[in-house]
């Protein structure tokens, strides 16, 4: 069954060490951001952070129109030339600088549209946003497309600390909303230098119309599809900023971005790693098969039982990160906390559609998605922010079956085989609710403060599973399991071994 990892080894060597790069940084900078978030909702209002996430917003939104999808044209292309290169590099230069000019000139109407008068200047500035991503969009995609995943984890790492250091900077100089701005701003200069440094390609303008067809034709496709999905991850914000104002913004971002921290830790760090592995064995179906089930009992081994925990948890997590003045936030944190395992783990799905070229297959479901969680969102604001959330969470499941339907094209599994990849994670969320559980009964009778039960918890729950791993459990839960760990394990060992 796992024969392809002895005869391609050094295919899967190069996945395990770039999981352990990408999680390794994604995890130093999901801690990191934990604890800037606490400094930042201490410095700054609602109010401050829901303009600036509705000028994310606009911003993420326009962006996949001014990258085309050239950048994971380039990763999935199998035959690469310079012309391709330096044809998508003249591409994503010229319509950066349409739409940093178009985002200057209609920020007004935009400003309008959200009834956020700052948006006006906001916008106009976070437009040189688009300038940058232009510049090292190529540089980032010829990375990913390397394998360089170390590389990449360590210029996420440096770009989020110089985010972090503005933003606090600012904040405590009582810049108020502009403190994200700049720091943002600050964040995009860094990493485009450190892009263009490392990864340097043919930077002399040429243009190759049939390369351009080429790239266009598969980019065409990942825009719908990013874009139906850019829509999709903004329609609730644009749905709360529009029907319930920044305030209400502000505290539904916040908790959007607590759940977002472990779905970016899990799903994004697997697709960074596996869109470009899929890519390389897109023709090797047998292979795919293996990756793709490997993926998503991972994801459910990690994130069902966060998830869990984090529902439990709600109040406390809020109470220790952001303080009592954002305790509305807590029902709307515990609904999202439910859909981690699928907001998570339809990015596996996501990376085999790109990387056997089914991108307008996939922009189909997106589109769905979006028109799902816009809806949902929309009849759900009539409930306040818990509301939205319980929408968007239908929304999520209902594109988690939708993709994983389309990966089902692709790889060689039946569905009863797929339920049963999650089984691993299901036996740990039952442990993970037994540890909540545990340490709540305990401050029945004893108070603990909400920093020590969120503790407790996690110790709990961590040496259960310790002593779970000692009496070989994995032999139970599953071939996945077993190698996941021996993987683990072995690479842990050879960074430690090589210090």
């Amino acid at each position: 069954m796992y024969s392809f990892l002895t005869k391609n080894s050094t295919l899967t060597e190069k996945t395990f060490n770039g999981l352990f790069w990408m999680f390794s940084g994604k995890g130093f900078q999901a801690v990191f951001q934990f604890i800037v978030t606490i400094v930042l909702a201490r410095l700054l209002t609602p109010n401050d952070f829901g303009v600036v996430s509705a000028a994310t917003v606009v911003i993420t939104f326009t962006t996949m129109f001014s990258m085309v999808g050239v950048g994971p044209a380039i990763v999935q292309r199998p035959n690469l030339t310079e012309l391709h290169i330096r044809t998508g590099y003249v591409i994503t230069i010229l319509l950066s600088v349409i739409f940093t000019l178009l985002m200057y000139t209609f920020s007004g109407l935009i400003a309008n549209f959200f009834n956020i008068v700052e948006l006006i200047n906001v916008l106009k500035v976070m437009s040189v946003i688009f300038l940058l991503k232009g510049f090292s969009i190529i540089s980032e995609s010829l990375m990913q497309r390397e394998l360089r995943f170390k590389l990449i984890a360590g210029i996420e790492v440096i770009s989020y600390f110089i985010y972090a250091v503005t933003g606090i900077i600012c904040a405590l100089l009582g810049f108020d909303y502009w403190s994200l701005v700049y720091a943002q701003i600050i964040q995009n200069i860094v990493k485009t230098f450190l892009l263009i440094k490392y990864q340097r390609h043919n930077m002399v303008p040429k243009f190759d119309l049939k390369s351009a067809r080429e790239l266009l034709f598969f980019g065409g496709g990942y825009t719908i599809a990013q874009l139906s999905n850019q829509i999709a991850l903004q329609a609730d914000n644009l749905v709360v900023g529009k029907w319930l104002g920044p305030t209400a913004l502000g505290l539904y971002s916040r908790a959007y971005q607590l759940i977002l921290m472990p779905a970016n830790l899990f799903g994004q760090v697997m697709d960074n790693v596996l869109f470009p592995v899929m890519s390389q064995i897109q023709n090797k179906r047998d292979q795919l098969t293996q990756s793709f089930r490997l993926g998503i009992t991972a994801v459910a081994f990690f994130t069902i039982p966060v998830g869990i925990m984090i529902c439990l948890l709600s109040e406390e997590i809020v109470i220790v990160l952001f303080g009592e003045a954002w305790i509305n936030l807590v029902p709307a944190l515990q609904v999202l906390s439910l859909g981690l395992v699928f907001r998570t783990g339809y990015k596996i799905s996501d990376s085999l559609a790109r990387a056997t070229g089914a991108v307008y297959k996939r922009a189909l479901r997106q589109i769905i998605y979006a028109i799902a969680v816009f809806t949902g969102a929309w009849v759900g604001h009539h409930w306040g922010i818990a509301g939205v959330s319980v929408g968007v969470l239908f929304a999520i499941i209902i594109n988690y079956c939708s993709m994983t339907q389309l990966s089902m094209q692709f790889v060689d599994l039946t569905i009863v085989e797929i339920i049963k990849s999650h089984f691993p994670g299901v036996v740990l969320g039952i442990f993970a609710y037994l540890s909540v559980f545990i340490v709540k009964t305990i401050t029945n009778f004893i108070f603990l403060p909400a920093i020590f039960i969120i503790l407790f918890s996690g110790i709990i729950f961590l040496l259960i599973v310790l002593i779970l791993f000692r009496l070989n459990i994995d032999r139970i839960l599953g071939k996945e399991v077993i190698l996941v760990k021996a993987k683990i394990v072995n690479l842990v060992a050879k960074k430690v071994s090589s210090k």
